[in-house]
Parts: structure tokens; C-alpha cells; sequence
């Protein structure tokens, strides 16, 4: 198992991966632009290279842009883009309650056994008009065949995956309202293409048959009133 700052001291972003994070930009973008003020204040949970933050720093005036992660490779890449980085576990973190109007993560919570203390967190830290997205690799797909190729000597240690069903019961049951679940890459096609010749395209497909036959689900929350 490779620790997370290595992991982070060698990372480079492939074509398939720079497309994924196009896709969760878009995502991303239309819940900041739901946020009705001029300065959004905004929070990537667990950013390791932080590309995505830096993306909304970079393109945006509106917001107000922190990350976080407990890894110390992780911060000193991304403080160098996004001045406030910080060091510290997403479960308890020094932030007031209702900080933030976007907390977000992306590949995080699917480390964690007990999602329950994170979510807790994150609700805590969200102002009560805010949105939470959360990226987590689905549960039918052609990422989730290559994770089952290494017999449980995954990388990063435990890693799980999430169907629909699990993630609307997993939010309700922690006391969020459930707005909406969006797929990114019917099964892994496209990155597997991309990744394979190393090449950068418009999907062939955009929606799986399948509710959780994707690379990654985006489920996006608001606390319950």
C-alpha cells in the first residue's frame, strides 16, 4: 500500500483523468451558480492534487477558495494555487458552523468504513442555503473490475463503492435532503479509451442503462430544514 503523500509527490493527470475533472467542473459550476452572493465561499474535502479547486479559483471572481486534506505532499502542491490550504482530518476540522455555500469532495469518502463522522462534519461546516457533492466511484463498471484484478491489495487500502439505493439511503438516514444523483462515464467506457490511447474526446456515451453503472456518481445534498 502506498501512503497518500507519496502517492501525491508522484502524481501526474492522464487525459482520461483531466476529462473526469472537466466533467465534475461542470457539475460544480452549476451548483456554485445556484448561490445567490458575491463572494461563495468554497471548500474541496480531501483535495490531494486539487485540481478541481484550482479550476474554480482560476475561472471564476465570485468565490472564496480552501482545501483540505490530510495529506502534507497534498497541501504544500496545492498552497502554492490555493493560499488557504489546510492540514487537518476531514472528521473534525477548525472551521465555524455554517462556513461554507459549496463543501465538496471527490474519491474520499469511499476510505472511510463509517461515513457517518465525516458527513457529520461536512453538514456542520455547510451553511443552511449551501449544497454538498460528493464523487464516489459507482458500483457496476469497468474501474470497479480493474480494483477486483488486484484481490484487495488496492493501492490506497480500503476502497468500497456505492450503488443509488446505498447513497440515498446513506444521505437521509445522516439528515440531508437528497436534490440529485448524476452519473459521469456510462461504465467506464470512455476513460478506458482515453486512458488506452491516451487521447482526449467528446463521449461516445454519455448515460448507462444501469443507475449505478457509471465511473463515478455525484450525489448532491442540502441539510434538512
Amino acid at each position: 500500500m502506498i501512503s497518500w503523500d507519496d502517492y501525491w509527490k508522484k502524481y501526474k493527470i492522464s487525459k482520461a483523468e483531466r476529462w473526469l475533472i472537466d466533467e465534475r467542473n461542470k457539475i460544480l459550476n452549476r451548483y456554485i451558480d445556484k448561490i445567490k452572493s458575491a463572494n461563495k465561499k468554497i471548500i474541496e474535502i480531501g483535495c490531494g492534487f486539487g485540481s478541481n479547486i484550482t479550476l474554480i479559483n482560476e475561472t471564476r471572481n465570485d468565490t472564496e477558495c480552501y482545501a483540505l486534506d490530510n495529506s502534507q505532499a497534498s497541501i504544500d502542491l496545492v498552497k502554492e494555487r490555493i493560499p488557504n490550504s489546510v492540514l487537518a482530518d476531514c472528521r473534525k476540522t477548525d472551521f465555524t458552523d455554517n462556513t461554507f455555500d459549496i463543501v465538496y469532495s471527490a474519491g474520499l469518502m469511499e476510505h472511510f468504513e463509517d461515513e457517518k463522522p465525516l458527513l457529520d462534519e461536512w453538514k456542520r461546516i455547510l451553511k443552511p442555503t449551501g449544497y454538498m457533492l460528493t464523487f464516489i466511484p459507482a458500483k457496476y463498471s469497468l474501474w470497479q473490475f480493474y480494483q477486483l484484478l488486484h484481490f484487495g491489495k488496492w493501492q490506497h487500502g480500503y476502497e468500497k463503492s456505492y450503488t443509488q439505493k446505498k447513497l440515498f439511503k446513506l444521505f437521509k438516514e445522516n439528515n440531508f435532503e437528497v436534490i440529485e444523483v448524476i452519473g459521469i462515464d456510462p461504465f467506464s467506457f470512455n476513460g478506458f479509451i482515453m486512458k488506452l490511447f491516451n487521447v482526449y474526446f467528446n463521449p461516445f456515451f454519455k448515460k448507462s442503462l444501469c443507475k449505478s453503472g457509471y465511473t463515478e456518481l455525484c450525489i448532491v445534498v442540502k441539510k434538512k430544514r
